[in-house]
Parts: structure tokens; sequence; C-alpha cells
């Protein structure tokens, strides 16, 4: 198979990204699984249901697995502490491999374990959403939640291999599908009008169509993180619709109706679109556009009212922030993007009235 190579230019290293269906099951001739001394399998609960056999059928049923429980809530440090004391208990060594089997909370999470155990030890990803194939798995940022802040605790470390199988998307419910457009829309509108416009035109649904769809997206995350690895300017156009979205997520993760974070990704990237909008740059009939494509997805574009005064104190805490600014990602076109920009309150303010419904 020809792979996407993502660079990281500062350690030069190239990691193999595989797209494909079925592609998992060539995971032995992809990587030598037999170099390393200890194998442990990492899934969450939805992902062992549905594919436990399989996993096992390819990579043997004598490996350990680690089962976690699914949800945002569970992206935190216990959980990443059961990893480490699993580890330690089966005496995994500096020769190990963690595989990570999932959405993006387990790729996080598990790469973060990987990246400390042992100060590091190699890890693959193994993405099975379309969110954390078109972006959690890619780009070598590992972390967990901490105090309702997301992603607020982590390390960058490259895995050994990526490895995004699109059949693993058939047990999603259209629900957790259309989520992962989110990020897929964010790659567009921040570097390539051409695929904005094919998504508006025609959401893809087959197997070839979502393969052709996700390597275009990928080729574009990985050209922007092989040119800034560490965020330190270019890469932050990836955190557009992230600064209000983010806090979204984490204000809605304990209601009665939690957003899935490309449900939350969606609504921040209208926040903040309006805000590029409200500024005089970014165009009206463009941003309505990035409306309509959003809907047509079925993702949601508004946030309870009630939510107002905590989301704009989640944004305060941000990580991106320095000395409690807010840096903000800035559409002046599709495909053109300024990044650590300072708004007015007043148009912050009329971006995040413009999600309240």
């Amino acid at each position: 198979m020809n792979p996407i190579k993502l660079s990281f230019p500062g350690k030069k290293v190239d990691v193999p990204i595989y797209i494909g269906e079925n592609v998992f099951d060539k995971i032995q001739s992809l990587v030598h699984l037999k170099d390393y001394s200890s194998i442990l399998i990492m899934v969450d609960e939805n992902v062992a249901h549905h594919w436990s056999d399989r996993i096992n059928k390819i990579i043997g049923d004598d490996m350990p697995i680690l089962i976690i429980a699914s949800g945002e809530k569970n992206k935190s440090l216990a959980t990443v502490e059961k990893i480490w004391m699993v580890l330690s208990q089966k005496q995994f060594d500096r020769k190990s491999l963690i595989i990570n089997i999932g959405g993006g909370m387990v790729c996080d999470m598990g790469a973060f374990a990987a990246s400390t155990y042992m100060r590091g030890v190699d890890f693959i990803q193994v993405p099975t959403t379309l969110l954390a194939q078109a972006d959690a798995a890619i780009g070598g940022k590992t972390g967990f939640n901490l105090n309702g802040l997301k992603n607020i605790i982590g390390t960058f470390s490259a895995p050994v291999a990526i490895i995004s199988d699109t059949s693993f998307l058939s047990s999603l419910p259209t629900r957790e599908l259309n989520s992962g457009f989110a990020e897929i829309i964010k790659h567009a509108l921040i570097a390539n009008e051409e695929l904005f416009n094919g998504l508006l035109k025609k959401l893809p649904r087959s197997p070839k169509e979502i393969d052709k769809m996700l390597s275009l997206s990928t080729h574009i995350k990985c050209g922007i993180v092989k040119n800034d690895p560490y965020e330190k300017k270019e890469r932050k156009k990836l955190n557009f619709g992230h600064t209000v979205g983010h806090a979204v997520e984490m204000v809605c993760q304990n209601s009665i109706t939690p957003l899935l974070h490309g449900e939350a990704i969606a609504i921040g990237m209208i926040a903040e679109a309006k805000m590029s909008v409200l500024s005089g740059h970014f165009p009206k009939k463009k941003f309505k556009k990035l409306e309509a494509l959003i809907s047509k997805v079925g993702l949601p574009v508004t946030v309870n009212s009630k939510y107002k005064k905590a989301i704009a104190e989640k944004i305060l805490l941000d990580k991106k922030n320095v000395k409690q600014q807010v840096k903000w990602v800035f559409l002046e076109d599709i495909g053109n993007v300024k990044v650590d920009v300072h708004l007015p309150a007043s148009i912050v303010d009329k971006g995040l009235n413009y999600i309240l419904k």
C-alpha cells in the first residue's frame, strides 16, 4: 500500500497513515508486531461489543485487551491511571506496544499513557470513528480532560502508524458518523474550497466516496502539521471552531443531552465564523454556505441559552489563551485564515448570542 506520510521534521519521523476498507486486516504486514516484547490492545466498550471477534482473529486472542468505559466523562486521569496500572501489573517494558482501537477518546488517552509510561513506549492508532480518522488520531497530540477542561493535560508523541479502516464505520450510529463530518468541514474551510464545495454538492456515503474524502482531509492536516508540528503558528488554524466548541462540549457534558465532539465543534464553527463576518472580513454569502452545509450533514447549529454564562467562562480558561487573553482563529475566506486574533468583547458576545436558542 502507498500510505500518506505524516512528517514530524524536528524528530525526523514519518508516520504512515493507511486508509481504506478492511486495511486493519493487513496490520501484521504493515507493522512488525513480532519486534515487541509485549502488546496491549486498548478498546472502549462499544468497540469491544462490535469488533472483539474480528480484532482477536486478526491480531491473535493471546494478547491482553483492556476495555475502558465509553463517554467523554471517562476521558480522565482515573482512566489513564488504570491503563498505567495494567501496564505495570503485566510487567510491560520499554519494548512494549499499545494498540489503541477506538474513537478520539481512546486514541487520545491511549497515546498519552504510552507517551508517559516508562517515559514513552510505542503505540499504534486504529481510529474507528470518522471523527477520529479525520482528526483525533492524526497529528501526534495526546491528552485527557481535567476539571471540566478539554484536553488540558497532554503531550506531543508520534505513533508508529495510523490505520484508518473505514469498514469500522459500518457499526456507527448515524449521529456518530455525522459528528465526524465536522472536522472534515473544518479542514475544507481552512484550506480547500474545492473540498468544501464538493461536500456542499454531495455528502459521501459509499465506502469509496468516504475513502476519497478522508484521504483529501488527511492530506490537509498532514501538510499543516508538517509545517508546524508543535502548534507555534500555522497549526493553530486547526483550532478553528474549537475555542467555542470545546467550551460548549464541556458545559453540556453532564446535561441530559450531552453533545458529541463534532456536534459541539459544528456549533463552535458557526459562532466563530459569525464573529469573522461581524468583523467585516468573512463574506456573508459564504457564511450562509457554511450554515447550509452543517445543517445538511445533520449537525446542530445552536445551544440552549441557559449555558451562555458557563460557555463564556470556559472560553476564558481555554488552553490556547495567553495571559488570560483569548486567541481566536479568524476566517477571511474559505482557505484564508488568521490566527492569534484578538476580538472585541462586543463581537464575541454577538457571536455567542447567534448560536443561542
